[in-house]
């Protein structure tokens, strides 16, 4: 492209009324979160949305909102509860944003969302382009969206050769999306036509031109060359991340630990887990992976695993406390997973792919009799899941749970272990 300066008023007014005429006819109209001025529905689906593809949201957005109506209802509930329903959606802390954005909505404007998008764009998780889109189809405010959809878009009729997550682009972006506003009423049409080209027509590696409302005005359909805009990201290895995660059961019972407020699967319930692993443990069992049978790696492996984790279990045991007294529970199942007799099997590696980084994490199985752990009669009867229930309320204090399998799949965890949880379930 020659020029970034704003498009004149005719060319406007022409891309506007495009989107808007191809949109009521050919664009999406019956996904569950269109045909609706509420903005909290609005609202939910924005947030599910944003780095998640529509057919994923649409297998958890009907069960969200069944579970929390209303904003009142998501800003009552727990964080382990808005977890739980959440879990599998990724990028969690979406949906800690959701839960503290629902609280302040409550508390600040007494159940009702701003209309004004610079308003809804200071609330937790929202952001610019999720607020204009909530305002526009809520309110039918005049503001801009840009999302990856409308990046794309934007950048293929204009022939912006830039890398759309740059500064630069982002401002020049802003500027044309803002510059195409319609002056009419026809807000909403053209904010979700904008979205249905970038999701159905102008697609990422096979744009189909031919049936694209605006191709006449599209510079890089003039030049031959759609898929040269915008311009592509140089793929970058992602580096790995290596733990090692304990799976300690009796059978009937898991212990779960809360995962850290920041970092991975913030807030989280998950496996104990070893971070910090030295290089020549790491180096050790790249070893016996790389010389090795499956069979005899598999002894080979639990066996050096198990020598790392009554090494390091302690370092485990400061998260376990709350106001300074750890879980008697928890720290009896630590304890009697570190017993010299116990015998513990590697089960297999939990490998997940993050923004910046890959992990990977060595699983080690572990069965403990319940009946030889040390706690007395008093200690026994305070532990989870009876205290759980007991005090559910309360349940975003706890640090630990010994917990039934099939309760653990009500938490907040993240969709490895659920997967995990379900094959052991499966197999029982």
């Amino acid at each position: 492209m020659s020029t970034t300066l704003p498009p004149s008023e005719a060319a406007t007014s022409a891309f506007a009324d495009q989107v808007v005429r191809w949109q009521r006819c050919s664009g999406r109209h019956q996904l569950p979160w269109q045909n609706t001025s509420d903005a909290y529905r609005i609202w939910v689906s924005e947030v599910m949305l944003q780095q998640t593809q529509v057919r994923t949201v649409l297998g958890y957005y009907e069960g969200f909102l069944a579970r929390f109506p209303d904003v009142f209802a998501l800003a009552n509930a727990n964080l382990d509860e808005v977890l739980s329903a959440w879990s599998g959606l990724g990028y969690y802390r979406r949906a800690r944003n959701l839960h503290a954005c629902a609280r302040y909505i409550v508390e600040v404007y007494k159940g009702e969302f701003p209309c004004d998008e610079k308003l809804l764009a200071a609330l937790p998780g929202i952001g610019r382009s999720s607020a204009a889109a909530i305002a526009a189809f809520a309110f039918n405010r005049r503001a801009a969206i840009l999302d990856g959809n409308v990046k794309r878009v934007l950048a293929r009729v204009f022939a912006l050769s830039l890398d759309t997550q740059s500064s630069k682009a982002i401002r020049t972006l802003w500027s044309l999306a803002e510059g195409l506003l319609p002056v009419s009423e026809d807000m909403p049409a053209y904010t979700q036509g904008l979205m249905d080209l970038g999701a159905t027509l102008c697609l990422v590696r096979k744009p189909r031109c031919g049936d694209c409302p605006v191709q006449s005005m599209c510079l890089a359909y003039k030049q031959g060359h759609p898929n040269a805009y915008p311009l592509a990201k140089v793929a970058k290895s992602l580096p790995l991340r290596q733990w090692m995660m304990l799976w300690i059961t009796d059978g009937d019972k898991l212990l779960l630990l809360r995962r850290p407020q920041q970092g991975i699967w913030a807030s989280m319930w998950s496996l104990p887990a070893l971070e910090d692993l030295p290089q020549v443990w790491l180096d050790q069992q790249a070893a016996i992976k790389a010389q090795f049978s499956q069979s005899e790696q598999r002894h080979k492996l639990a066996c050096l695993m198990q020598t790392r984790w009554r090494q390091d279990c302690g370092k485990l045991i400061p998260a376990l406390a709350i106001d300074g007294k750890a879980c008697t529970t928890a720290l009896a199942v630590l304890k009697a997973s570190t017993e010299a007799s116990l015998q513990a099997d590697y089960w297999l590696d939990v490998e997940q792919s993050f923004t910046h980084f890959r992990l990977r994490a060595p699983v080690l199985r572990m069965g403990i009799a319940s009946q030889n752990l040390d706690l007395d009669d008093d200690k026994r009867a305070c532990e989870p899941p009876a205290a759980y229930e007991k005090h559910r309320a309360q349940e975003s204090e706890l640090q630990s749970l010994w917990i039934k399998l099939e309760d653990a799949l009500e938490l907040g965890i993240p969709s490895a272990l659920r997967k995990l949880l379900k094959t052991a379930l499966a197999s029982s």
